[in-house]
């Protein structure tokens, strides 16, 4: 039996993809040396959902959980933070996915994940709320759901409807190459599939080299280009990030955005706040620089606090940061 969360109006962003439980360890160090932790609700589509809801724009969430607790705590965080929840499906085929995470003095994180056979990957292309699909203006997408049917077929087939109806598709990584069965080749040729339709790519430095196969980020980025998306954001970490554009006129312009300088608690989802940041701007109608450095001011919020979805900010919380960095 399959339930399903029914909120009639299409929301103006929807994120495609894996909502799942991380628990974060409670003590600085390796997996292996802590010895309690927290639960948290995440997943980057789920945690983009919120960050874009969060800043005042409707978004909608649109993946499978299990019909299990932690599926119901996911849906119940993804309403109190005004998230449409009506793509939502629970099955009791499988569960919800869950994920350990540690984190080191510097802030950097060691996973752990439980998710073979979990419910995300289990989401069809029937189950698609294609009434959103039609009406959306942004597409929002991760690689989890494309590493395995049947939701690498939902995944590429929500693309292809939002493309056809003249919304926009964003695309980042979030790459975890141990999910994926048979490694970098297969990961490469579906990466290759979903990049046609994308709009905004938005990967890691480290990402985009592995999925072009080149050690040169000059030569990543006309690859990438060349596959499909005019807009490149590529994310380098407390280096800020790059973005290069592909004009009408077939010609490049780059420009790099610096992070802001605050203290770092836990970079778990800063490059989910640096996608809702950014998606929300150009929803605003603002420039690509202007929605580039909105992005970059979320993410550098999002590390002040611990967890992901939770340190997300509000638009007060971001006007006032903004108003304080300049």
């Amino acid at each position: 039996m399959i339930k399903s969360h029914s909120k009639s109006k299409p929301p103006t962003v929807a994120c495609l993809g894996e909502a799942l439980i991380d628990f974060i360890a409670e003590q600085t160090g390796a997996l292996d040396s802590v010895h309690s932790f927290r639960r948290y609700p995440g997943g980057a589509p789920a945690n983009v959902a919120v960050g874009i809801a969060r800043l005042g724009v409707p978004s909608g969430f649109i993946g499978k959980v299990g019909a299990d607790t932690f599926g119901d705590f996911l849906i119940s965080e993804l309403n109190e933070n005004g998230v449409n929840t009506g793509g939502i499906k629970q099955t009791e085929e499988a569960p919800t996915a869950l994920a350990f995470v540690s984190r080191s003095s510097a802030g950097d994180r060691e996973f752990l994940f439980y998710r073979e056979s979990c419910a995300d990957i289990l989401l069809t292309k029937s189950e698609l709320p294609k009434d959103w699909l039609r009406q959306i203006q942004y597409l929002h997408l991760g690689s989890v759901s494309l590493t395995r049917d049947p939701s690498r077929q939902a995944t590429l087939h929500a693309a292809k409807l939002t493309h056809a109806n003249g919304g926009k598709v964003s695309f980042d990584p979030n790459l975890r190459i141990d999910l994926w069965a048979n490694g970098l080749a297969e990961c490469h040729s579906v990466t290759r599939a979903i990049l046609e339709f994308t709009d905004i790519f938005l990967p890691s430095k480290e990402e985009i080299l592995m999925l072009m196969g080149t050690d040169k980020l000059d030569k990543a980025l006309i690859r990438a280009h060349e596959m499909g998306p005019p807009i490149i954001c590529v994310k380098m970490g407390p280096r800020g990030s790059l973005i290069s554009e592909r004009t009408p006129r077939g010609k490049f312009r780059k420009f790099t955005q610096p992070p802001y300088a605050v203290e770092v608690v836990d970079s778990t989802g800063a490059g989910d706040g640096y996608d809702a940041g950014l998606i929300v701007g150009l929803v605003q109608g603002f420039s690509l620089e202007e929605a580039v450095q909105q992005g970059t001011a979320v993410a550098s919020l999002v590390i002040t606090k611990m967890g992901a979805m939770t340190a997300l900010p509000t638009k007060t919380e971001l006007a006032d940061f903004l108003e304080h960095s300049h």
